[in-house]
């Protein structure tokens, strides 16, 4: 007798199968699918929302975000990743090109993402049940070595006030809302370098009440959110809020007084 040869072949997996259940129960792909426009009638192979999944795995598990790697990535790991997700991935599903377009539909459809935004931070929510007692929101600047486009207005990364002390280098904001104690993120943004933080409060507090689905909650944030009219605003329509009040302007007289 002649025994068959078998092939036997290895495959890393790591946390894979974990982040990718994770992700499942957590609907990205899913409400990535619903809310996003659908693509052109000529467009094949994984949806948004599955691609979504892919370059938030990679992510995850290589701390990298370069697009141009997560194709090599995906060839590597296929077997894993078709048997933890169900689908089928061919070769050039994760192409750099893919998904950019992913990134870029994205960025162009912001009502899109606020709706995608609040439905995962209301599913968490309910699904953990998690206190809704006390939430905050911050903004912070980064520095980023890059250079200038011809129209500033296309770009986030602009000169501002630079935390940094790097007034040299192009910047952007980032906004992040969570709710405590575990820090949980609930609304996000991603903001030109140059602009002021006083104007993103109301908006998010606002935002952050579609997510929650009350006003009963403590809002807690930094002096810049403790404008008269950020907190005229909140409390007009019934929020509750905790900001130190900034030392300038008329403040200090009428704290003396």
């Amino acid at each position: 007798m002649t025994g068959e040869q078998m092939e036997i072949t290895s495959e890393r997996i790591d946390d894979i199968p974990v982040i990718v259940e994770w992700l499942k129960q957590m609907k990205i792909g899913k409400l990535i699918d619903q809310k996003l426009k659908k693509p052109h009638g000529n467009y094949q192979g994984l949806s948004y929302g599955q691609l979504s999944v892919l370059l938030l795995t990679y992510i995850i598990t290589q701390a990298d975000h370069r697009l141009c790697a997560v194709e090599g990535w995906v060839k590597a790991h296929q077997q894993i990743l078709e048997l933890s997700t169900g689908w089928s991935i061919v070769e050039k599903d994760a192409s750099d090109d893919r998904l950019a377009r992913v990134v870029e539909e994205l960025g162009k459809q912001p009502q899109a993402i606020e709706k995608i935004e609040v439905k995962l931070g209301q599913y968490l929510i309910r699904a953990y049940e998690l206190p809704t007692v006390v939430a905050r929101a911050d903004t912070s600047s980064f520095s980023v070595n890059h250079q200038q486009q011809e129209s500033e207005q296309e770009s986030v990364l602009r000169y501002g006030h630079s935390k940094d002390k790097r007034p040299d280098l192009l910047q952007y904001r980032q906004l992040l809302a969570t709710l405590d104690p575990a820090g949980i993120p609930l609304v996000s943004a991603t903001l030109p370098g140059n602009g002021a933080d006083d104007p993103l409060y109301w908006p998010t507090w606002q935002q952050m009440v579609k997510v929650i689905g009350h006003k009963q909650f403590v809002f807690l944030a930094d002096c810049k959110a403790a404008a008269i009219a950020t907190r005229g605003q909140i409390a007009s329509t019934g929020g509750i809020y905790c900001f130190p009040v900034p030392m300038s302007g008329q403040h200090p007289l009428l704290l003396k007084q």
